[in-house]
């Protein structure tokens, strides 16, 4: 198919625990073994004894792996294990939540962290460029090499590289997967240097098509709302609408920017420059509108029953709190001081966690009371996965 699209206030409350007196990530003695048996037992003839990481964020930081209890807002644990200046991005846990696969961008490796013995594996190399990775079927990670615009597929059995899935149309290019157990064997990726979307079969490991939105740019953000069965996709400057059954593109917003789904899967938060949320239960995509965020928003993450969001935003150490049915801020949050040009954040279970680096800092944000632990881990996290259901992010549920 091919198409050329068409172009077509406040109330403040701040409820911040500080704890403090922590130079940094607590070890087996610091850990409170008696109430949550956090701490790493000894390891056995048969390797590291199995303790569990159940609700627990783990936070990556150059020289360590912190592992903090949301609950009680503390640090209970850390991995070291001779880590040095990594430069950590994007975990993926997998489906049965005992492993985390994690970029180290300046090595071209995936890591491979075990969240029942909380010990690090191994670390796997992939291509060059690696960035974003994806765990589309359950014994598979797939992580993007943008040097070369294909996909590495990790065994996660064998922990080793079983495939590599060409999907850039040029060999090269920064790229993402849209996947969604409702799509099967098939997913979509996205390549800023491709003016549209490749189809990948998922088992057959091959790029089978490709849908072109037009003649030039390229395609980034992406989402799927399994309410409607639509895709969105981030092109040039609009976000393209399309019906993957048929390969349509069905609408155009003259909006785009990263995408955060809510739980129900009915309400879809676009962030460009304001906050935009568009009805995705229907075949329509109406949009309900905007809000301006001040601070510039940058990550959006819906509470646990989607009547509440909460924005990270890249200028401000406040977390914005949102009402989702009035489209109005309702509140703000301190959740400490950050460094660079955006704040990312995840959800898992009743909490919004965000890093505070520039206070060595993670701020865990309780969303059912509405209060912040900020929790000093004496270091700059660039990363963090909560162990567990962790909601909704740019595509859907986990798988």
């Amino acid at each position: 198919m091919t198409r050329i699209a068409d172009r077509r206030r406040f109330l403040y409350g701040s409820g911040v625990v500080l704890t403090a007196g922590l130079a940094g990530c607590l070890t087996d003695e610091g850990s409170d073994e008696q109430d949550h048996d956090d701490g790493i037992s000894d390891d056995t003839e048969d390797g590291p004894e199995a303790v569990g990481s159940d609700g627990l964020v783990y936070a990556f930081a150059p020289d360590r792996i912190c592992i903090l209890d949301p609950a009680d807002g503390e640090l209970v644990d850390e991995i070291t294990d001779e880590f040095d200046d990594e430069s950590w991005a994007d975990p993926q846990i997998t489906s049965d939540f005992e492993r985390i696969f994690i970029v180290e961008e300046s090595l071209d490796q995936v890591h491979v962290i075990n969240t029942e013995t909380r010990t690090h594996e191994t670390a796997i190399d992939v291509g060059p460029g690696v960035n974003h990775i994806y765990h589309p079927v359950d014994d598979e990670i797939w992580v993007h090499a943008d040097t070369e615009g294909a996909f590495y597929v990790i065994d996660i059995d064998a922990l080793e590289v079983s495939e590599i899935v060409e999907s850039g149309l040029e060999e090269e290019g920064h790229g993402k997967l849209l996947y969604h157990e409702e799509m099967g064997d098939i997913g979509y990726a996205t390549n800023v240097n491709d003016p549209g979307i490749p189809v990948i079969d998922l088992g057959a490991y091959e790029r089978t098509e490709f849908i072109e939105f037009g003649e030039v740019g390229g395609t980034h953000y992406k989402a799927y709302s399994p309410e409607n069965g639509l895709a969105y996709v981030e092109y040039i400057s609009e976000t393209v609408v399309v019906d993957p059954t048929t390969e349509d593109i069905v609408d155009e917003f003259d909006f785009t920017g990263g995408m955060f789904l809510s739980p129900e899967g009915d309400r879809l938060a676009i962030v460009d420059g304001e906050v935009y949320l568009v009805d995705v239960s229907d075949q329509e995509s109406d949009v309900l509108g905007s809000l301006a965020i001040d601070g510039s928003p940058s990550t959006v993450r819906f509470g646990p029953t989607g009547e509440t969001a909460f924005v990270a935003n890249a200028d401000s150490d406040e977390i914005a709190i949102i009402d989702v049915e009035e489209l109005e801020e309702i509140g703000r949050l301190d959740a400490g001081e950050i460094t660079g040009r955006n704040r990312m954040a995840v959800s898992g279970g009743d909490y919004f966690i965000t890093p505070a680096d520039a206070d060595d800092s993670v701020a865990i944000v309780d969303m059912t009371t509405q209060t912040v632990d900020l929790v000093d881990v004496g270091t700059s996290v660039e990363a963090i996965q909560y162990v567990g259901d962790s909601g909704v992010g740019y595509s859907g549920k986990l798988r």
